[in-house]
């Protein structure tokens, strides 16, 4: 049976089904993978799969009323926890574990979904490893998250690993045809989406997504030396609520950039936009990785940035 809305992600995704159906899931795992390539939705499948009330090889049906709560976000048995404002405290984590204490009301499984598990503080972890350390039987943990290295060791090692990739870009573009985006689009937004369909869908709708591209292109256009770099990066300056976005983009035109520079065509961007931005590739994609480590220190968004663009000058 094909994995709904999981094509192509290949045979591991299909264990995990299988056993979901089962009933035979460890007591926690650890998806790890790119923004929107369905870290969400897969758990939540699997989550669908152990309350479903049809039989093994039928589930998740989607129709039963154990499907039917779980889907509509009522089901007493299912919870999730993510960031208020930056982080997952540890009362939030304390208020899931008392949760969990309970028997579970009708499926005879608790889940328990944290979203971008490494937001949680180093208080909230700890507290958390203690009942990873000794689970209840009739509990499953998926903790998601694009960066596992930012939680720590103790915890990723209680939790199986299972890495949710991206499509290719012709698969995703085939996936967002299906769900009625157009040909020409879909190729264009699987590119900028690196192949991660929930993403994709995200950008579609993102209807500032496209300037905020232009713009950044237009703005690494302009940087020739270090001189330039204030005039430059100045744009920027006041888009702290989209920084998240502009390193995304940023990490699209490093990609690209990459791949000219060694013959390739670029996959997500055309060669006309490509031509004005002289940086090196694998420099931009690092100053990224340098600017997220700053702004996960507190750096200033504008700090951050200006070292972002001095490092490639």
């Amino acid at each position: 049976m094909e994995v709904q809305g999981f094509e192509g992600h290949g045979p591991e995704i299909e264990h995990l089904l299988r056993s979901a159906r089962a009933g035979r899931l460890v007591h926690a795992y650890l998806f790890c993978g790119a923004r929107g390539c369905g870290k969400t939705t897969l758990a939540r499948l699997l989550a669908q799969a152990l309350f479903c009330g049809a039989g093994e090889a039928e589930r998740p049906c989607g129709h039963c009323p154990a499907c039917k709560r779980f889907l509509s976000g009522n089901h007493p048995d299912a919870r999730t926890v993510a960031p208020k404002g930056r982080s997952i405290g540890v009362d939030d984590v304390r208020e899931l574990i008392d949760y969990l204490s309970r028997r579970p009301y009708e499926g005879g499984w608790h889940v328990a979904i944290l979203e971008r598990a490494e937001k949680m503080t180093p208080s909230a972890q700890n507290a958390l490893l203690k009942t990873l350390e000794n689970p209840p039987e009739d509990t499953v943990f998926f903790l998601l998250t694009e960066t596992p290295g930012a939680l720590l060791s103790t915890v990723r090692s209680r939790a199986r690993l299972v890495r949710v990739s991206p499509l290719t870009r012709e698969a995703c573009a085939e996936a967002l045809v299906r769900r009625g985006v157009e040909a020409k689009r879909a190729a264009r937004l699987a590119g900028l989406a690196h192949g991660s369909v929930g993403r994709a869908l995200e950008l579609g709708s993102d209807a500032g997504f496209e300037a905020l591209l232009a713009r950044s292109l237009t703005s690494l256009a302009a940087l020739k030396d270090p001189a330039s770099v204030a005039e430059a990066a100045a744009p920027f300056y006041e888009e702290r609520e989209r920084q998240e976005d502009l390193l995304e983009i940023f990490e699209i035109i490093g990609r690209d950039r990459m791949a000219l520079e060694n013959g390739v065509a670029p996959e997500a961007l055309t060669g006309e936009e490509l031509e004005n931005v002289r940086v090196d590739g694998r420099k931009l994609l690092l100053s990224v990785l340098a600017a997220r480590r700053m702004l996960s220190a507190n750096v200033a968004w504008p700090n951050a940035l200006d070292a972002l663009y001095l490092s490639l000058v």
